[in-house]
């Protein structure tokens, strides 16, 4: 092996570790200094008498035998896909006069070859895939990490998304029909790979789309569903945290049940308060919901605000919008008769003196 082999070998070695490496930081200072944190909040509130408790809790809610068989799972992966993108050469006869060169530095030329060509395509494009979910999962794992919310089921989550992006993006590579030429090649499945790591519901989208002229279409209309990301202030690895509990688009976030949401996930409750009134005046106003924005309503809460106890605010809005004054009232009723709406005005109104965030 020449020393860029080694280097290559050692490179492998240290990033598939990641996990490794993260899972025992998490567990060696950021659990203690979170354990320290909370201890000094009792402190300071004479409740010392709960300092064994809170680290008993901890224990409970971290136990280290819940971390073993899911990091192993991700590092075996992301180990496979790193080798197979630096390494993959071992695989094939090697020789020094022609060396066969890595999929990471060669692209489309490793696969030139009449005899493997095929073959060393699809290993060059679940390779990539596996890269583009291990990037995504890195900076996924990162963001736990750092609001001490990190759970077996995130490696899990990561672990899975490497399998299900890899065989995506083999299922595009043959719906495009990219695996007919093996004499030098485009670059360009390479590329759709590794984007279908990082996003592989994109991936799974597009084939779902391809496949449907092999399916006779339904009479019944699919409900168009609203993506989270609609939500102002929501980007892609909120979401991912947000579809941990069940909440996948629009709709649920908007009524999902508002403490569950606040017990359940590591967000502020003012960001979550926020995204939740977003969410209530999108599902009611749709495409519209932009023209509200004109007059500084992004919220159900705002929108709220804006009309009670001012007379011939309605109008006005519906003027200044574009929007149909019986479509704004409508609207209007729905939100102001919703239950959930009291709670969020209560914990906007009492926000300072609410402890959670």
């Amino acid at each position: 092996m020449t020393l860029a082999q080694k280097l290559e070998l050692v490179t492998t070695i240290l990033l598939s570790s990641y996990f490794l490496i993260i899972t025992f930081s998490f567990f060696k200072f950021r659990l203690v200094r979170k354990q320290e944190e909370l201890n000094s909040i009792l402190l300071r509130l004479n409740l010392t008498n709960g300092n064994n408790h809170i680290g008993k809790q901890l224990d409970k809610e971290f136990s280290k035998n819940d971390y073993i068989l899911p990091v192993i799972f991700v590092t075996i992966l992301s180990f496979l896909g790193l080798f197979l993108l630096l390494l993959g050469w071992i695989l094939y006869d090697y020789n020094e006069v022609d060396p066969i060169k890595s999929m990471l530095w060669s692209g489309s030329d490793f696969w030139n070859d009449p005899v493997f060509g095929r073959e060393k395509k699809s290993l060059a494009i679940v390779a990539w895939a596996i890269i583009g979910a291990f990037m995504s999962g890195v900076q996924y794992i990162y963001r736990r990490y750092t609001t001490v919310d990190l759970t077996p089921s995130n490696f899990f989550s990561v672990g899975i998304r490497m399998v299900v992006a890899s065989m995506v993006s083999l299922m595009i590579s043959y719906t495009l029909g990219m695996d007919a030429t093996v004499d030098g090649g485009s670059n360009k499945i390479l590329v759709i790979a590794f984007i279908t790591g990082m996003f592989p519901e994109r991936g799974l989208r597009f084939l779902l789309d391809q496949a449907k002229r092999f399916f006779p279409k339904e009479k019944e209309v699919e409900a168009s569903n609203m993506p989270l990301e609609s939500v102002e202030g929501i980007s892609y690895f909120h979401r991912l945290r947000l579809n941990e509990v069940g909440i996948d688009n629009v709709q649920n976030l908007a009524n999902f049940n508002f403490l569950l949401l606040i017990i359940k996930t590591p967000f502020p409750v003012r960001i979550l308060l926020d995204w939740v009134s977003q969410a209530k005046l999108l599902i009611e106003f749709h495409d519209e919901t932009p023209k509200l924005h004109k007059v500084g309503i992004r919220s159900a809460l705002d929108l709220m605000e804006a009309i009670d106890h001012h007379e011939n605010r309605l109008k006005q809005i519906a003027e200044i919008t574009g929007i149909e004054p019986l479509t704004l009232e409508i609207n209007y009723q729905n939100i102001s008769k919703d239950k959930s709406i009291w709670l969020l005005d209560q914990f906007k109104t009492n926000l300072e003196e609410v402890s959670f965030g």
